[in-house]
């Protein structure tokens, strides 16, 4: 007995010690590192070269630091084009895109997945198969819609078309599949009413779900070049691509510098929205990853 209580008080070894300093962890790491160059030296060339003053543009070798950084080519930005006004409208439509498709898409993700009604799944199926038809393709019968009601330069083609997506319905619907029934049976046996659920329980445990869908509604709002391109006129409603698309040549002469401070510019808000939801989006994007 004495034995057994000196074994049973000897720590346990420690497994899996040697693990840490196994060769191909170094090399992992190195692969990972290298790729981390990779993605970042494209991003830091552009902040370098919107430094720079635009006659130094074409010189070689490129500055790791520019010396002395010159704001030229920000104010060449807003003296020949109305780039503010071009991010005040990205923001305004990036911002109604994210709650308008956020709301929606939890709305019928929920739908399709915990609520029983007849043509269900042959409903659900048509909203998918919606995702197998290109931009490109309803463009023009879309354009000449707009044009029918009056909405041809205005922000409301870019917002209402896409408030209930194929996507953001399939996402919100994969995700609102994992909640347990007990949970929202419970719920109704206290006399909760359906939206009472969305609302009260609902949203509150898809939030990694809705962070991760509104990255990509925002991502995919502030990137989108064609649609502003075909349905706004007016200079004053143009968006922030439409801009540096107009910049990129002024009298017919190319102007990368000035592209470059816009394009910085044009990434600060993508970076914030990510740095802002990135704890959710990885736990969006993981969810359901070990069940």
């Amino acid at each position: 007995m004495a034995a057994e209580a000196r074994l049973a008080r000897r720590p346990a070894p420690v497994r899996g010690s040697r693990s840490r300093f196994r060769p191909s962890m170094i090399v992992i790491y190195a692969v990972l590192i290298l790729a981390a160059i990779a993605f970042v030296l494209p991003f830091y060339w552009m902040v370098v070269s919107a430094l720079r003053p635009t006659a130094d543009f074409y010189k070689i070798p490129i500055p790791l630091v520019p010396d002395p950084p010159s704001l030229e080519n920000f104010q060449a930005l807003f003296d020949r084009s109305m780039f503010g006004r071009g991010i005040v409208n990205t923001v305004f439509l990036a911002v109604m895109s994210v709650i308008l498709q956020v709301w929606f898409c939890a709305l019928a993700g929920y739908t399709f997945a915990k609520l029983r009604f007849a043509g269900r799944e042959r409903l659900f199926v048509a909203v998918l198969a919606t995702m197998m038809i290109p931009l490109g393709v309803g463009m023009i019968p879309n354009f000449i819609i707009m044009a029918r009601i009056g909405w041809v330069d205005t922000f409301l083609p870019l917002i209402v078309p896409g408030i209930a997506n194929a996507f953001g319905v399939f996402w919100m619907r994969q995700y609102c599949l994992s909640l347990p029934d007990e949970l929202l049976d419970a719920a109704r046996v206290d006399g909760t009413g359906e939206f009472g659920i969305f609302w009260r329980i609902v949203l509150p445990i898809i939030r990694p779900a809705l962070a991760s869908l509104a990255i990509f509604v925002f991502l995919s709002t502030w990137n989108d070049f064609l649609q502003p391109l075909v349905f706004l006129r007016s200079q004053e409603n143009f968006t922030v691509q439409l801009w540096l698309s107009f910049v990129s040549r002024v009298n017919n002469v190319g102007q990368p510098a000035i592209v470059m401070a816009g394009s910085v510019l044009a990434s600060i808000p993508i970076v914030i929205m990510f740095v802002a939801l990135q704890r959710h989006f990885i736990a969006g994007l993981t969810a359901g990853s070990t069940k």
